[in-house]
């Protein structure tokens, strides 16, 4: 498993409902991108990064819907096991960094 990206989302359901900001991993495992939703413990996979996240927006949804329709919404929130964090907050940072460094080249460069 190949750490990508990490992204911050929000998800909507409808009009009725939109998700606080979510973590979302990236990974490349064998020949497929998997997303997981750190918050909720909720993955899907696609054949590039786009699809992948479609779906697990998708995934989201059902996930939040069913939990409602249960009446378990105070279980909810499931956290990802800590490896999938630290791989996560690894990529924030430096995505974080690239991007400083990239507006900073672009800001002085005359």
């Amino acid at each position: 498993m190949k750490g990508m990206r990490a992204h911050r989302i929000k998800v909507k359901v409808g009009n009725l409902w939109e998700s606080p900001i979510l973590h979302i991993l990236l990974t490349k495992e064998d020949d497929v991108i998997v997303s997981r939703c750190l918050d909720f413990t909720v993955s899907s996979h696609g054949k590039d990064e786009k699809d992948a996240l479609e779906s697990l927006a998708d995934s989201i949804k059902e996930y939040v819907l069913t939990a409602v329709e249960n009446n378990s919404i105070d279980a909810i929130f499931d956290p990802a096991h800590s490896k999938y964090w630290r791989m996560y907050n690894e990529l924030e940072a430096k995505q974080s960094s690239s991007k400083l460094k990239r507006t900073l080249k672009r800001s002085f460069q005359s």
